[in-house]
């Protein structure tokens, strides 16, 4: 089948009776009669070679093949749905929007960008702001990149010390790591000195710069390995979330369990038993010149990154 025969209103017709598992609700939804659903249904059968539909009584219910179609389809088509949504914006905003593009760790993107997320968006009302949180190699790996004809961001939040990126980018943030736990936890009164970790659960995230090993040696404490109990957890919002929910105590970063330490959900025993991380930076991967609107968003990520009252709770 070529690119000009994709049967894309049977494909369609298939994503919305699939969604429903009902070709009557299709119907409903796209205006059509049951038997218009059942026949393009059938076309699109016949075109892929494979049943998408067992007729079950008066229903239908997916066959394995369909189901995994379903599956592709229905990404494909919310990727149809967000790009129709972003240009009908764009028309009601006069023209098309700036997009800027900022590429970040997963969970700084969680746990530092979202919460001020809704303030750079209402201070650039005139920006298509597009965040991609889902990791890539030079995320990844902690290794500069070379400058990119055609960078898949205009920004991008990169780890690392200042070996890697202090000729190529603008430190933005500097974490330390200490243990922090649920205030119930804390409560129980088993956590009086650092020794007194090795009673509970230690949380751990596999890339984290600073292990629980190195901490307990800097304190003079030599753990028996099996007699500790541990869970590894990742990505690092994860592992937080477990530590709010009392399962452990969590060695982490400063900058991504900063909300946890205002709102009180985490709390630190020892405070001053921090010891240093890494840093955040903000690079420009492109070779190009930024425009002004990413310039913009430059200047508002490192305004906010210096700012304490930047930080939203709600």
């Amino acid at each position: 089948m070529g690119e000009r025969s994709l049967p894309v209103r049977g494909i369609a017709v298939f994503e919305a009776a699939a969604r429903a598992v009902s070709f009557h609700a299709a119907a409903q939804e796209l205006n059509l009669t049951p038997s218009a659903v059942s026949h393009q249904i059938r076309l699109l059968e016949e075109t892929l070679g494979v049943r998408l539909f067992e007729r079950v009584g008066r229903g239908v219910t997916l066959t394995a093949e369909g189901a995994d179609y379903a599956l592709s389809v229905r990404v494909s088509m919310q990727r149809l749905r967000i790009a129709t949504n972003q240009i009908r914006a764009r028309a009601k905003a006069g023209g098309a929007l700036e997009v800027v593009r900022i590429e970040l760790p997963p969970s700084l993107a969680h746990c530092w960008l979202l919460p001020r997320l809704a303030e750079l968006i209402a201070q650039h009302p005139g920006l298509d702001i597009r965040v991609n949180a889902q990791g890539s190699p030079v995320q990844r790996d902690r290794s500069p990149l070379p400058p990119l004809t055609d960078a898949p961001a205009d920004l991008q939040i990169v780890y690392g010390d200042d070996k890697l990126w202090s000729d190529r980018a603008s430190r933005m943030l500097t974490e330390d790591f200490q243990p922090v736990c649920a205030p119930a936890l804390l409560a129980q009164g088993r956590m009086k000195s650092p020794d007194q970790l090795l009673e509970h659960t230690l949380l751990s995230t596999s890339l984290n710069p600073v292990t629980w090993e190195e901490w307990l040696n800097w304190q003079g404490i030599a753990p028996d390995r099996s007699s500790i109990s541990t869970l590894q957890m990742d990505p690092s919002h994860l592992a937080i979330e477990a530590a709010v929910r009392s399962m452990g105590v969590i060695l982490e970063s400063s900058i991504l369990v900063e909300r946890q330490l205002l709102t009180g959900t985490l709390v630190a025993p020892f405070p001053d038993l921090s010891r240093p991380g890494l840093s955040y930076w903000l690079f420009a991967p492109s070779q190009g010149k930024p425009g002004s609107a990413v310039d913009a968003v430059a200047e508002w990520l490192q305004d906010s990154a210096a700012r304490k009252d930047s930080y939203s709770i709600s």
